[in-house]
């Protein structure tokens, strides 16, 4: 169909690298109830497009690899209520094998695996034991029920195994494209000081994050941005943060509000990210971020779910490659998630993952799982949207 080929930058690097990246993950919460809900082994590349219907399990993905992640890293400290994880992860050419299990706020089971060789393991009862490797042995520990050891384990003398694991999943960054992304959130002047010492950031943190990046990266930063913000079809002279109070007349305010702002070409005017078209500031605040992983050269995981939501197509499909471009230039593994015909059509189907939902199960098919079937498919020449709209999986 005209204007929908494939984006060509996709045509490499479709394989996991050797770097951190996600390679398998099975899911499944509330077994023998009626909120039961399962993802049965889904594969992933370096590059990921995880399509699928309304209400199949896209977010729902996204937030259990993001939930992942929050455990490993230690940013989700209690237990879930129920919840069992298996992933299998690749990290500096080690492959790692791992498995939570929760029920009821308590953890059920851990266990870790390195190349094939048992790191970790414990019980419901907390007792367990874990690899010391100046020793070379095991050596038993005993934790509360509602502990998980992995987050009591970060000692790179002991246990670098763990270390690699929790610095991997504190790179992950979750972008949920159809939110605000802190749109109509400004930040009083203490209170941003405050924010960007006291934890992480979120992706909501825009102002917080750009400001921090700024005192680091200096006009560099500013300069990559706005050649993103062109790439998308957004032809910047100025990006950066100042008072809201002098941007927008009536706003008043007993303090100094900080927000985003940029200047346009042909215009003299600060436009204040307030006033920003959505898909102006959905735009920026990606590109803002995925900058930030950039300059602070973090091998990562990023997600990014309803990937041009809000956005024409040409915008769309220029922000996929942007995306596709800064995950190749800089070793990320990308997983988006998409509904939309037009993004399907851009993007090949060896970076696809197609989700099928039969009840309370989902399953991923994708060119890893299911190559004869993704190969017949190609030979037809039909669309990648015809693809989804088959019956093939059903």
């Amino acid at each position: 169909m005209t204007g929908e080929r494939p984006l060509e930058c996709c045509a490499h690097q479709h394989l996991p690298g050797p770097g951190m990246s996600l390679i398998s993950l099975s899911y499944e919460e509330y077994e023998n109830d009626s909120r039961h809900w399962k993802l049965e082994q889904c594969d992933f590349t370096r590059i990921n497009l995880v399509v699928g219907r309304n209400s199949t399990g896209k977010t729902r993905l996204m937030r259990v690899i993001s939930g992942l992640c929050k455990v490993l890293s230690a940013q989700q400290t209690n237990p879930f209520d129920s919840g069992t994880y298996k992933a299998g992860i690749v990290l500096s050419g080690k492959n790692y094998l791992l498995e939570f299990s929760f029920a009821n706020g308590q953890v059920m089971r851990e266990s870790l695996e390195v190349d094939g060789e048992k790191r970790l393991i414990r019980d419901a009862s907390g007792r367990g034991e874990i690899y010391y490797e100046k020793q070379e042995s095991f050596i038993e520990f005993e934790v509360p029920p509602t502990a998980l050891a992995i987050q009591q384990r970060r000692d790179n003398l002991q246990h670098s195994f763990v270390v690699e694991l929790s610095k991997w999943a504190e790179g992950c960054q979750t972008y949920f494209f159809g939110t605000s992304f802190g749109q109509d959130r400004l930040i009083g002047l203490s209170s941003l000081q405050a924010l960007r010492q006291e934890r992480p950031l979120e992706a909501d943190d825009l102002v917080a994050s750009y400001t921090k990046a700024f005192e680091q990266y200096r006009e560099p930063f500013d300069e990559a941005i706005k050649r993103d913000m062109e790439v998308l079809g957004y032809d910047l002279t100025d990006v950066g943060a100042d008072d809201m109070r002098a941007l927008t007349p009536g706003l008043r305010l007993p303090e100094a509000v900080i927000g985003l702002f940029v200047t346009e070409r042909g215009r003299d005017i600060k436009l204040p990210q307030m006033n920003m078209s959505q898909g102006m500031f959905r735009a920026l605040a990606l590109v803002i971020h995925i900058n930030i992983a950039a300059f602070g050269k973090q091998h990562t995981l990023v997600l990014v779910d309803d990937i041009g939501e809000g956005l024409d197509f040409e915008r769309s499909s220029k922000l996929i490659d942007l995306l596709i471009r800064h995950a190749n230039d800089t070793g990320q593994q990308l997983i988006m998630t998409s509904n939309d015909r037009f993004v399907m059509n851009r993007v090949p189907l060896e970076y696809w993952s197609l989700l099928r939902r039969s009840g309370s199960t989902v399953r991923a098919y994708t060119e890893r799982n299911s190559p004869e079937k993704f190969a017949e498919f190609k030979y037809m020449g039909l669309s990648n949207f015809d693809f989804f709209t088959s019956e093939t999986f059903q």
